[in-house]
């Protein structure tokens, strides 16, 4: 009786709000698409988008598989509805504000199962995560006609998931002169040309979320919260003005002609083709759904390199956000000063998105013989924690004088009593936000109330003033302790998506459902992260670089810096121009002499300088008076 009173219920379900019985996962279907729908399900495109196993189409020039389908559904985009983080967030959120529950399930659904929300909005009806698990147009995440039905219209003007989808059963791209009747008869949808798909536009309505904020008994409080804005960061930055989309990194173009589907002969190749494995950061979330594909009910996906393909993928775009120098090292005392630069090289902050991703540098300098640590800064702890961070939160830093002063870029939440909060519907303002700026960020943008810099982080010239470079300066000054002889030195830069600190805080209300599952499959993942950059310095003698206190860096000027003619120009300051018996040495990164003489204003460096970074100190009567860095090209 229980059975068939939810067949009757499931039935009318479907029957009132048009939605799709789940089959087994996107299994691909050729047939036009229902004509009461206006959005396809991705197993419509999948007959012609999918593996070509004739081995024509949907291939590099290599032969390698590149196909649409198979791509997509193994990223991020293809898997959102069925994210065991989100869905328990997502529960959390609704177990901690009951009455709010169906205003927050249906902001998450607007872009997690964006085709079962936009037709049950369009029909009039409320969408719920309830109805979503039995929905196959829910359950097929960010597929193609979430991207490739919005039309250019008021493109990027809407946000929090109020995209528009043309319900004229269109299907926008970017190549001219689509072949359409494979489409037209196959489908039930036209294909058209409209170079907009390749817009960043296409990606704001749910890459900027504005979240309203609850009192706790779960009513509006009257404000609203920025919980992402990668949209508008890029719209902050040079790249927007250059021309730099979304897609130009997230969907790397190959040069090859690609034949876009398959079955299909006569039909020409196109050139540039996006590759749709759509490159991102969330290497730790792919793992994590790999390993639990049964319990989620994931695809196998069709190549068997998918998996592995998406993680790397997006190790790779990972490892080119950001890159490490060291401009400036020496030692002083029993202390070695050393400065780093961190460069920002996404076209948004970094980290961006969901506010519980983290960067931070980890610095680690050890014996050269015995490998004994003698100073380490950022580790991770085997609970997943990061040593020495302080509580609510660790502040910005512009010069680390402890093992404790870790320089951590990230955004943190507080409600409306100022406590720290990880849940969405209780942020306020940030406590926080030093993420790095992408370059060409300004404070005086028109989008900057929306991606403001909060915290001590506005008191630090190396982070504020250099924001238009997309830099970070920091200084650690590294205590010694004695020691002698060689020693290594390591600088990296660490990111986090599912860091310890934010999933404690999750995992604390594992009563509800979700978050109970998303708890059992995160055992492991604790100390889960990626190394983005890192700059190791081998074999540093502790003991021929040691100095007195050294002079202000505007001591002298060198120019031009870098140099690529060998010949070096430098001109002193005041307090040095009359000084006599003056001399010059040439150091390289590990403080070894490999030059020397009288000083002069003119230095024409030796033929066994090559590329890389060197120092120039100025001395008299064999006394360190001031040091400076420079680069040979």
């Amino acid at each position: 009786m229980n059975k068939i009173s939810l067949l009757i219920l499931t039935s009318i379900s479907v029957l009132v709000l048009g939605l799709t019985i789940p089959e087994t996962f996107h299994d691909p279907v050729r047939g036009p698409v229902p004509t009461q729908q206006k959005v396809a399900h991705s197993s419509h495109c999948s007959g012609c988008h999918g593996v070509d196993e004739t081995g024509l189409a949907l291939v590099d020039k290599a032969g390698r598989d590149v196909s649409i389908f198979d791509d997509w559904q193994i990223s991020m985009m293809g898997l959102s509805s069925r994210d065991p983080f989100w869905r328990a967030t997502m529960a959390h959120e609704t177990d901690q504000y009951p009455t709010a529950k169906q205003a927050i399930e249906t902001t998450c659904l607007k872009c997690h199962a964006p085709l079962g929300s936009s037709e049950a909005r369009r029909t009039g009806q409320p969408y719920s995560y309830a109805l979503m698990l039995g929905d196959s147009l829910g359950l097929d995440g960010v597929s193609c006609s979430s991207c490739h039905q919005q039309p250019a219209k008021d493109l990027g003007k809407n946000f929090s998931g109020n995209y528009t989808l043309d319900t004229n059963r269109v299907m926008f791209g970017h190549y001219p002169n689509p072949f359409k009747g494979p489409m037209q008869i196959y489908v039930g949808f036209e294909p058209e040309f409209s170079d907009h798909i390749y817009s960043s536009g296409v990606c704001a309505g749910c890459h900027t979320l504005i979240t309203e904020t609850l009192q706790p008994d779960g009513t509006p409080s009257g404000d609203f919260f920025v919980e992402q804005a990668t949209y508008h960061e890029w719209l902050n930055s040079s790249y927007s003005i250059q021309g730099k989309e979304c897609q130009t990194c997230h969907m790397p173009f190959i040069s090859d002609g690609v034949v876009i589907a398959t079955d299909f002969a006569a039909l020409e190749e196109r050139s540039p083709f996006g590759l749709h494995q759509f490159f991102g950061a969330n290497t730790a979330m792919l793992d994590l759904m790999r390993a639990n594909k049964v319990a989620l009910n994931l695809p196998t996906g069709e190549s068997s390199h998918a998996w592995e393909e998406s993680i790397t993928n997006n190790r790779k775009s990972l490892s080119n956000a950001a890159e490490l120098t060291v401009p400036s090292l020496y030692i002083s005392g029993d202390t070695m000063y050393v400065s780093v630069i961190v460069k920002n090289k996404a076209g948004h902050k970094l980290p961006s998105g969901y506010p519980s991703r983290l960067a931070w540098l980890q610095v680690t300098l050890r014996d050269d013989v015995s490998n004994e640590t003698i100073y380490i800064n950022g580790a991770l702890d085997e609970d997943g924690q990061i040593a020495g961070r302080d509580f609510p939160f660790e502040p910005h830093h512009q010069v680390s004088r402890t093992e404790d002063d870790v320089q951590i870029y990230e955004m943190v939440m507080s409600d409306l009593e100022g406590h720290l909060t990880t849940r969405l519907n209780a942020a306020y303002q940030p406590l926080k936000d030093n993420r790095l700026l992408p370059t060409g960020f300004r404070l005086d943008h028109t989008a900057y109330d929306t991606v403001s810099i909060w915290g001590n982080a506005n008191q630090d010239p190396d982070y504020t003033n250099e924001s238009n470079k997309g830099l970070d300066k920091i200084e650690y000054r590294i205590p010694l302790d004695g020691h002698e002889g060689l020693a290594d030195l390591s600088i990296a830069l660490h990111y986090q998506t599912l860091p310890a600190r934010w999933m404690s805080d999750l995992f604390a209300n594992d009563d509800v459902e979700q978050v109970a599952q998303f708890k059992s499959m995160y055992q492991g993942y604790q100390q889960h992260h990626e190394v983005i950059n890192e700059v190791i310095i081998d074999s540093i003698d502790l003991s021929t670089t040691a100095v007195s206190p050294i002079l202000s860096l505007s001591s002298f000027a060198i120019s031009p810096n870098p140099i690529s003619d060998r010949l070096l120009q430098v001109q002193l300051s005041d307090q040095f121009v009359l000084k006599t018996g003056l001399q010059y040495q040439i150091l390289d990164m590990n403080g070894t002499r490999i030059q020397n003489g009288e000083f002069r204003e003119h230095i024409l460096l030796d033929g066994e300088i090559s590329q890389g970074v060197y120092y120039l100190a100025l001395l008299e009567h064999g006394t360190l008076l001031a040091i400076k860095p420079f680069l040979v090209l």
